[in-house]
């Protein structure tokens, strides 16, 4: 236990960030960012409306307080047609994320215990974890779904 706490207090101290093959966008019609309209273009989004889907071709960079988990919610999730290599980098992006987000939480429990942050910012970090996590299991879902093709 206290090798792994190491491990992720090593992860936390560097503060560098990881990338992995895969990430995710938000296609939200007009709204959609720039570095995803190709992963965007064959979805077709209702204005208004968003739906994540994976850019098997980008990079996903994961940090301290950096994570796709955070930003693209997964709930309608779109994959496309990927081959098996494009399936195994997203959930290589989704088990990794998670790593991230559990490093965040570490980090966040650690800063309210030493007072670096109020009750307030405490309960925002713990309701992004919390949000994170359902993120990770509707992906989770998504890639078995699409496995099992």
């Amino acid at each position: 236990m206290r090798l792994m706490l190491a491990a992720v207090a090593g992860f936390i101290g560097l503060g560098a960030a990881e990338t992995h093959a895969a990430s995710l966008c938000n296609c939200c019609g007009s709204g959609t960012a720039q570095s995803c309209s190709t992963a965007c273009a064959p979805v077709k989004v209702a204005e208004g409306q968003c739906v994540a889907t994976v850019d098997f071709a980008a990079k996903a960079e994961i940090g301290p307080g950096k994570n796709p988990l955070y930003d693209v919610p997964l709930q309608n999730v779109w994959l496309g047609q990927p081959d098996a290599s494009g399936l195994e980098a997203f959930r290589r992006l989704l088990e990794a994320a998670r790593k991230g987000v559990e490093a965040d939480r570490l980090a966040a429990l650690k800063d309210y215990r030493k007072g670096t942050i109020d009750r307030t910012t405490s309960d925002a970090r713990a309701k992004r974890y919390d949000d994170a996590l359902v993120n990770y299991y509707l992906g989770i879902q998504a890639f078995r779904i699409a496995r099992g093709r």
